[in-house]
């Protein structure tokens, strides 16, 4: 009875089932309740109007051969992806992701939210917008640089590993970084913008965290350090590929540089992506910029450069000569790209690429403060969903020929005749002279400084407290900018600056800044602390002239600075040596120069009354005898 009723059921099963089918032909076995996407009307229980007059037939029994099924062609690999992210346009960061052709993840940094440093990290949200991924899925980053120690750079990742658990959906695969042993004899600076000892701690709870191994004796944070992690050293020369993307280390930090810029720490990447070439200069300053050009020179010719410190105060222009980049990226914030307050160096820099400034966007210049849209919730997922096609270029990316600029018609070039002075005149480059400020006499409404024997005239910026009196510049919070012929000269192997001041006014809470450049490469100030004046350059660790009285010692003086590579370097004040240093290798790598400030904590109330420059280092006997030009001293036999 028990195999009759078995029996029965099997065969009301199947006729129930060829029921089925002999009413949808398709195949189709959606429940009646499920919503079709089909065509048809009516509902999900109607029967289709194409229903076959005969019923489907079983294939011939003695067909033995196994059906296959059409061969796939392998889906076409997406363009590679760089993304130059930006959560808001005040931030003052950097933060890049190059997204792979088969979808792997590389991030050079990762920035910080300015807006919302005690927020959860925004990367995560990034990452999986990048990745088309939906609010909190898994997801992976292969590779992931750090190009130095700041917290601009670093800080969103330092709070990734901070807050990583079993638990966390994402994991990084590689990290790559290489920071001085900050702290140690060889390299002790440890600045306020670093955070250093929560990038270190948060690194081994990672570590801790994925069961990474180490060596005896080591933490996770040393074992990567310098390493890509259980490979090779991260140094100079190390190339390696990622899903075809080739990386190239170009350069690592040198103690040769110096320990007083962290910037120059800098590393160098280069990427190969196809056939084009982008080159990440992170925050690398003028003297590492230095280093760079002296080892790649025209080899550094790459098709996308990243500006270096955020577009002002990085590398020099010789530096971009090289590159001779047709796009660059500028992660930069809107008060840096706007430089209202003219303190940052941005506008000369826009001017090197093509001799003009500007301050809107392009094809050519991709501004991250510049960006459309901005994600509303830069923790969300969704909100830079919206928002992360605008921060992207894909490989590969096609410029358009950039038209030349209009250029007026070439015109003799002015022949300057030196105006008569009694100056020691061999190697003598500029004379900026107080009581004639143009080279045809003085004009108190001039707004350019004219140098008197070699033409490198410089414009002053003029308002109620920068102006030409009839001794001089008068100057008082504000800079004013050198020509880059004087420059090049503050950047050979010698030379000699003289300065001579009128009346001096302290107006500084913390100094009073006379002569400097944008990356510290050369400063001459008066320490309002201990009233010293004090000469410093960056190359050899910050080495310094001090000379004490600074207050009194600067009223109606002339200071001469001599310089020259491999020598020792003076400072004179009236015609007499009051300082000296020991012996500098290298020369400056200077940015800029200029003379006054306009920060609050380094103003001061003088005259200008003669500025000259030379291209060698004057002898004592020299120097004193200019100083008796000036008024000061007595030359020999007198």
């Amino acid at each position: 009875m028990k195999k009759l009723l078995i029996a029965l059921l099997l065969v009301l099963s199947c006729a129930l089932l060829f029921a089925c089918v002999q009413n949808d032909p398709t195949g189709d076995t959606t429940a009646p309740s499920e919503e079709k996407t089909d065509n048809t009307t009516g509902g999900a229980t109607d029967a289709p109007t194409n229903t076959p007059t005969e019923a489907p037939t079983e294939p011939d029994a003695d067909v033995s051969e196994p059906a296959t099924e059409a061969p796939t062609e392998a889906p076409e690999p997406s363009p590679v992806k760089l993304y130059q992210l930006a959560p808001e346009k005040n931030s003052l960061m950097q933060s890049y992701v190059i997204k792979t052709a088969n979808g792997k993840l590389i991030v050079i940094d990762g920035g910080i939210d300015g807006e919302g440093r005690d927020r959860d990290p925004y990367m995560p949200a990034a990452l999986r917008a990048i990745m088309g991924l939906g609010e909190g899925e898994y997801f992976e980053v292969e590779a992931w640089f750090l190009s130095h120690g700041h917290k601009d750079h670093m800080y969103e990742l330092s709070k990734m590993l901070r807050d990583y658990s079993a638990e966390s959906n994402y994991k990084i695969n590689n990290i790559y970084f290489d920071f001085p042993e900050f702290g140690s004899e060889e390299y002790p600076t440890e600045n306020a913008d670093m955070e250093f000892a929560q990038i270190k701690e948060n690194i081994n709870k990672y570590g801790e965290v994925i069961g990474a191994t180490v060596k005896d004796g080591s933490t996770y944070y040393d074992d990567i350090n310098g390493a890509v992690i259980n490979a090779e050293s991260v140094a100079k020369g190390l190339s390696f590929e990622i899903d075809g993307v080739k990386i190239d280390v170009l350069q690592t930090w040198s103690i040769e540089d110096g320990t007083s810029n962290l910037n120059d720490t800098s590393l160098v990447l280069r990427f190969h992506i196809g056939e084009q070439s982008v080159l990440f200069l992170n925050d690398l300053g003028s003297i590492g910029g230095r280093r760079l050009l002296a080892t790649y020179g025209d080899q550094l010719k790459s098709d996308i450069v990243q500006m270096a410190h955020h577009g002002q105060a990085g590398v020099n222009k010789d530096v971009y000569d090289a590159i001779d980049a047709d796009v660059h990226l500028w992660p930069t914030p809107i008060w840096v790209w706007k430089n209202d307050s003219k303190i940052y160096q941005i506008d000369e820099v826009r001017a090197w690429l093509y001799g003009e400034t500007f301050l809107e966007a392009s094809e050519y210049d991709i501004v991250s403060c510049l960006y459309d849209k901005y994600p509303s919730a830069s923790t969300v997922t969704r909100t830079w969903g919206r928002v992360i096609d605008g921060m992207k270029i894909e490989f590969p990316y096609i410029v358009p020929e950039r038209p030349e600029p209009e250029t007026e018609p070439e015109t003799e070039p002015e022949v300057i005749e030196p105006v008569e002075h009694d100056y020691v005149s061999e190697g003598l480059v500029s004379y900026y002279s107080g009581s004639q400020s143009t080279r045809k006499g003085h004009d108190k409404d001039s707004t350019v400084w004219e140098d008197l024997v070699g033409g490198h005239d410089m414009t002053i910026t003029k308002n109620d407290d920068n102006y030409f009196s009839d001794t001089g510049l008068r100057a008082k919070g504000a800079k004013h900018n050198f020509p880059d012929a004087i420059v090049d000269t503050v950047n050979g192997q010698a030379f000699t600056i003289e300065i001579l001041l009128g009346d001096f006014v302290s107006v500084g809470t913390d100094f009073n800044t006379f002569i400097n450049g944008s990356g510290d490469e050369i400063a001459l100030f008066r320490r309002n602390s201990v009233d010293e004046l004090e000469l410093k350059f960056q190359i050899n660790a910050g080495v310094r002239i001090k000379v004490k009285g600074c207050l009194e010692l600067l009223q109606n003086s002339l200071i001469t600075i001599t310089y020259a590579q491999n020598d020792v370097v003076r400072i004179y004040v009236n015609g007499e040596l009051r300082g000296e240093t020991p012996t500098i290798n290298g020369s400056l790598g200077a940015s800029d120069l200029f003379i006054g400030h306009n920060a609050q904590g380094k103003m001061f109330d003088t005259t200008y009354r003669s500025v000259r420059f030379y291209d060698r280092a004057l002898t004592a006997e020299e120097v004193a005898a200019n100083a008796k030009v000036d008024g000061y001293g007595a030359t020999d036999g007198e």
